[in-house]
């Protein structure tokens, strides 16, 4: 179950938060990570994230997640918003993510990555167990930056998700 906090965190960072909060005086402001240079991911983790936002939300008439830099936003909210134990929290989960996918996920073709992590997507969704919590949780960190980007929130009438389908319920 989610606290009201981490609600309110979620429809903040889903409704473009990073560019509301910036035209606020830059109280608020997420520097995004650049050409490759992370400063929360290791390499490798950056890898992992990128290929599976690509993935996610792939190229197709409009931007994808890595043509608007979601692992770049990503880097940079973990390292500037986050505390450390959010922090730890996500490095925790990608090493999950990494076990679930198997470790040559990243250097198998795009066909094969794309029926892996949709397997997973199923499984994730698939009656919200518990043990795919942090893949569910990924999925939402991308989308949710993804939108709130420019491209995202402008360009992109309608999102069809790939792998796997978005079930709009919220717990609360």
């Amino acid at each position: 179950m989610k606290t009201r906090r981490q609600i309110l965190k979620g429809l903040i960072v889903s409704i473009g938060g990073s560019s509301l909060l910036n035209s606020c005086g830059g109280i608020a402001q997420v520097n995004i990570s650049t050409n490759g240079m992370t400063r929360f991911y290791s390499n490798e983790e950056n890898a992992w994230v990128s290929r599976i936002c690509d993935l996610i939300i792939p190229r197709t008439e409009t931007p994808g997640a890595i043509d608007v830099n979601v692992p770049g936003f990503l880097d940079g909210l973990m390292a500037e918003w986050a505390n450390s134990e959010t922090q730890r929290e996500h490095h925790n989960s990608l090493e999950k993510i990494k076990t679930q996918l198997g470790s040559d996920y990243l250097t198998i073709d795009e066909d094969s990555a794309t029926d892996r992590l949709a397997q997973l997507d199923t499984k994730a969704f698939d009656g919200r167990p518990i043990d795919f919590r942090e893949y569910r949780s990924l999925k939402g960190l991308i989308t949710q930056a993804y939108f709130a980007s420019e491209d995202g929130a402008l360009l992109e009438q309608k999102w069809v998700a790939v792998p796997g389908s978005w079930n709009p319920r919220v717990e609360i």
